[in-house]
């Protein structure tokens, strides 16, 4: 697609500053006000990406808050095909996400408290306007030398809706969905509040509290699976630590508000800066701990990407790296089951944020905002947040969505989708557990084998493509040689679809799913 370098006589593109599967982000000018901004552009003429880019625009203009994304313009361009291409008008903003941020090294606890009540004040301002955000991760998490703003509000929905979205899919990141997502009810203001809990407890671990193979696995733990406690880290009180349980519950009746979440860290942080200034220098620098790495007085070193921008001295980063080891290790403990060992996650591929220290919440179809080579990033491909739940790699499976997540025991039967330990919730046939010395007593269930992935082949690549029951989810594309994949529809949904293409062919591959058998169609064209 190609598009005026000058769109409605306002805005004149500049260098490309992002790209994400449906979108494209571009620095700009606008002549009328003569300010720099940042502008996406939908590329495609899908329709419910349209829907999506237009309803993000309208959801994010809605609020106004400093640790909210602002958003200025909404339009549509004209290509030269002649097709329109719709595109929104934001602010353009200076730093990193937390996902890149997390690529550097450890936050110190103070920071990385800072940030997620800055998060949890933006989700409490959305939830008191009635939108849920429903994508809340490191990567739509933007850190600015005037504190964090929540990006993408493109799976924004209103309170009350249908979880389920107009073309049929769920819309999220696996690895940050809430449980009551999975039973594709009512959108509720508390799922936020659960991905907020998980960014609390990866900012001072380094990891999310399951530790899983693939994205099936991951729903399968937020269903069934308590979530392993914080561990003991130097300044941290331990009203953290419960904060962070709750918002982790199961249930999304006892889960704090996001006004409450986002009151609380901000009290502990006052509290932690006010203490590290009293400490003794010498003894601040003794301690290691993540309080101590603060600083006095906050300043640049609590702030991302300024002076000191890993946010913690080097004492602090072995600290936190250890007490991550050590929960890690009472993990691996836990999962021996059945004779099965869960093994530490791999590279979850193109469905779902890992839970690696190294990268976490940069994977996914979507980058919600990508970092240019001067440090800017701007929100990039709201439009197609995750492109569905379906399962990377060779092996197969997805999650259906209103369909209860059974947990099979040894002897076939299954566990109601009610979490482990919650009311209403009863085993139909004894499923064995395994506890960890001193790990509190949590139980994991036996993870069912997935089921499996077709492979179709056309002449610009190949499709792996699985079913549950009607639903069909891609699970992985690998390109022949000369060939990209120009277009995605990975589900879960009705009918998927992916587009191989080179300078002289496409190749369209198409699948649905009958009695939970694939039914794929293969268009091959020359350009």
């Amino acid at each position: 697609m190609q598009i005026d370098q000058f769109l409605n006589g306002r805005y004149r593109l500049g260098d490309r500053i992002g790209k994400g599967g449906t979108s494209v982000v571009h620095r700009a000018y606008d002549e009328l006000l003569e300010r720099d901004v940042a502008i996406k552009v939908l590329l495609g003429s899908d329709r419910a990406a349209r829907q999506r880019i237009r309803a993000e625009a309208r959801a994010a203009a809605r609020l106004s808050h400093p640790n909210v994304t602002n958003v200025y313009d909404y339009g549509e361009a004209v290509t030269r095909s002649g097709e329109y291409a719709p595109y929104v008008v934001m602010e353009l903003l200076p730093g990193p996400t937390l996902a890149r941020r997390l690529e550097d090294g450890p936050l110190s606890a103070v920071e990385g408290l800072r940030i997620c009540a800055e998060v949890a004040a933006a989700l409490a301002a959305a939830h008191e306007r009635g939108l849920v955000h429903r994508d809340v991760k490191p990567a739509n998490v933007m850190l600015t030398p005037s504190g964090a703003k929540v990006v993408d509000f493109g799976t924004a929905a209103a309170v009350g809706q249908p979880e389920i979205d107009f073309d049929g899919q769920l819309l999220g990141t696996p690895a940050y969905l809430a449980p009551e997502r999975l039973d594709a009810g009512e959108v509720v203001p508390a799922s936020d509040v659960y991905a907020l809990g998980l960014l609390v407890h990866l900012v001072l671990t380094e990891r999310l509290p399951w530790e899983t193979d693939t994205p099936t696995q991951m729903l399968r733990a937020h269903v069934y699976v308590e979530p392993m406690p914080l561990p003991p880290l130097d300044g941290v009180p331990a009203e953290v630590v419960d904060l962070c349980r709750r918002c982790l519950a199961k249930d999304p009746a006892d889960r704090p508000s996001a006004e409450e979440a986002a009151a609380r860290l901000a009290a502990v942080v006052t509290r932690m800066r006010a203490e590290a200034a009293d400490r003794p220098r010498g003894a601040a620098a003794r301690s290691g701990g993540p309080a101590a790495a603060a600083g006095a007085g906050g300043g640049a070193s609590d702030r991302p990407g300024g002076a000191g921008g890993a946010g913690a001295e080097a004492g602090t980063g072995d600290a936190r790296r250890a007490a991550a080891l050590a929960s890690r290790r009472r993990y691996r403990a836990l999962v021996v089951v059945g004779g099965a060992l869960v093994i530490a996650v791999a590279a979850a591929g193109p469905l779902a944020d890992s839970s690696r220290p190294h990268r976490p919440g940069t994977s996914g179809l979507t980058a919600s905002a990508v970092p240019s080579a001067h440090g800017t990033v701007a929100p990039v491909d709201g439009s197609r947040p995750t492109g569905g739940l379906g399962l990377p790699g060779g092996g197969g499976g997805s999650v259906r969505p209103g369909e209860p997540v059974h947990s099979p025991s040894p002897g076939g039967g299954s566990q109601s989708p009610s979490a482990p330990g919650s009311p209403g919730g009863s085993p139909t046939a004894p499923a064995p557990s395994s506890s960890a010395p001193g790990s509190g007593g949590h139980t994991v269930q036996p993870t069912p084998a997935e089921p499996p992935a077709v492979a179709v082949h056309a002449s610009g690549g190949t499709v792996r493509i699985a079913c549950t029951g009607q639903t069909a989810a891609v699970t992985s594309t690998a390109p022949a040689d000369g060939y990209q994949v120009e277009e995605h529809v990975p589900g879960p949904t009705r009918e998927v679809r992916v587009v191989f293409g080179s300078a002289t062919h496409a190749s369209e591959v198409r699948a649905k799913c009958a009695n939970g058998k694939v039914v794929p169609r293969v268009r091959e064209t020359e350009r």
